[in-house]
């Protein structure tokens, strides 16, 4: 059984802020599920600690549970009548604690004063104190607010903002497999279903044989574990004005990538499409806006759902959701029907991974320093990595099946002239990246498919399983 996996980067951070004699004020925030709990909760196993979970309930009673959390480090039970008690015992403790408070949002409706007492007591006594305290908040637009924004209280106090990510396909593979044997193949699509979220790839891996249609039924038909979960994450997040915000996901999720053709799919103004656009950009961080990698401009901008759970339940479950309450099996038909035009983009994202693994091995003729989609009006290119200095490009198209030689070298070949489209004078290199490739040796351009990624993904586990990655 995975009982805490990988995140080492962030641990060995959290370790230096903590080896360090100063205070620190550190933010987790990123969306539920990603695993911010457990890696606080592995962070603070053998220190001496103090962990709330911020339920919304009365100040008194959450008073009662940190005087119970202070009496098991303290051995004596304070009598906390107020927040300003609480920090005021908290800062008189000399000894070296770590205070974890988990959904640090809800403060705002337990007591909208706590943040501004917050403050009060940080400002007054961090500076003298070795207390490292962790905050906590799943809600990315409301943590972003309180940390960031200039008018709220705790705005530049923070020492250091962790957006906890998803797991890479990479880690992803890795998790599985400790989980249960999943074929690469599977496990991708899988991927491309839940995308690198922890808590869905245990459930994938507890709850289904290892084959990813398996998993979407069990996940989403028989169960249903998963059919309500992106609903019940994006209302709290976005309130009253989900339907708007929902509505801007579903037109995304369906190809529509362009602000005018997102406002023609949801009939709404190009206006409030804007705005919904630009929230959803940088204050929830949900979409990426993107230009082409070279020679761009935001004119020319598209915008594209990175969190492959979102993506799939927009797509086919919040689409088809009526369809599912009436007629499960009608539902999961249609899925099976189009989800191998889903996987095919969804690929992509597998394949620049693949590609920045290999850039940092020095495995590809040239270290590139970019990379990222090219579009030019009907002409688009998957992937271009470049590096600007030597003028050397790689020029790759991504395709999710099985390939014959003769259509590898017809690909390639449409790649090339694709590639004079591109501005600028470069040296160009071609690649070709999909399931199966027949005859790669036989290619002069750089050819890898699914046998290729397994590869490298069972190296990696194999180190990782000598360093430790897995615990």
């Amino acid at each position: 059984m995975v009982m805490f996996f990988d995140r080492v980067r962030e641990l060995s951070q959290l370790e230096e802020m903590y080896n360090a004699p100063s205070s620190s004020l550190v933010v987790f925030y990123g969306r539920r599920r990603v695993g911010k709990t457990e890696l606080s909760k592995e962070f603070i196993r053998n220190k001496k600690s103090l962990y709330l979970f911020v339920e919304i309930k009365s100040e008194e009673l959450l008073l009662r549970d940190l005087e119970i959390e202070l009496e098991t480090i303290t051995g004596i039970r304070p009598r906390l009548d107020s927040f300003d008690d609480f920090f005021t015992v908290l800062f008189n403790i000399k000894d070296k604690l770590v205070v974890v408070l988990d959904e640090f949002q809800n403060f705002s409706r337990v007591n909208p004063q706590f943040f501004s007492k917050f403050q009060k007591h940080w400002d007054a006594h961090h500076r003298k104190s070795k207390h490292m305290i962790i905050v906590i908040g799943s809600f990315v637009g409301m943590m972003k607010k309180i940390f960031e924004q200039s008018k709220e209280p705790l705005f530049g106090r923070a020492t250091y903002l962790f957006n906890i990510k998803p797991f890479t396909f990479a880690d992803s593979y890795a998790f599985l497999n400790g989980i249960k044997h999943f074929q690469l193949e599977e496990v991708m699509k899988t991927y491309f279903m839940l995308g690198g979220i922890p808590k869905y790839l245990l459930l994938a891996g507890q709850f289904s044989e290892p084959h990813a249609m398996q998993v979407f039924k069990k996940l989403f038909v028989d169960t249903q574990m998963l059919m309500e979960e992106a609903k019940n994450i994006l209302v709290l997040e976005f309130g009253s004005e989900h339907k708007g915000y929902f509505s801007i996901l579903e037109a995304i999720a369906s190809g529509k990538v362009i602000p005018a053709h997102i406002a023609d799919y949801t009939a709404m103004p190009p206006g409030t499409v804007a705005k919904y656009l630009n929230e959803l950009v940088h204050k929830y961080e949900i979409v990426n806006k993107e230009e082409p990698v070279i020679q761009g401009g935001s004119r020319n901008s598209r915008y594209f759902l990175h969190d492959n759970f979102f993506r799939f339940w927009f797509k086919f479950i919040y689409k088809y959701y009526g369809t599912f309450e009436i007629d499960p099996e009608l539902a999961e038909n249609i899925v099976k029907k189009d989800i191998n035009t889903y996987f095919g983009y969804a690929f992509e994202d597998v394949a620049k991974e693949l590609l920045i693994s290999l850039n940092k091995q020095e495995k590809l003729p040239f270290r590139f320093t970019d990379i990222g989609k090219w579009w030019k009006k009907d002409t688009e290119i998957d992937l271009i990595a470049f590096d600007k200095t030597s003028r050397n490009a790689l020029f790759c198209e991504v395709k999710w099946k099985n390939l014959s030689e003769k259509e590898a070298w017809g690909i390639v070949a449409d790649l090339k002239d694709k590639s004079k489209k591109v501005s600028g004078t470069w040296n160009g290199n071609y690649c070709l990246i999909a399931k199966k490739i027949e005859g790669k040796e036989n290619l002069d351009f750089f050819a890898f498919d699914l046998e290729d990624v397994e590869r490298m993904m069972d190296v990696k586990m194999n180190n990782a399983a000598c360093g430790g990655m897995l615990s």
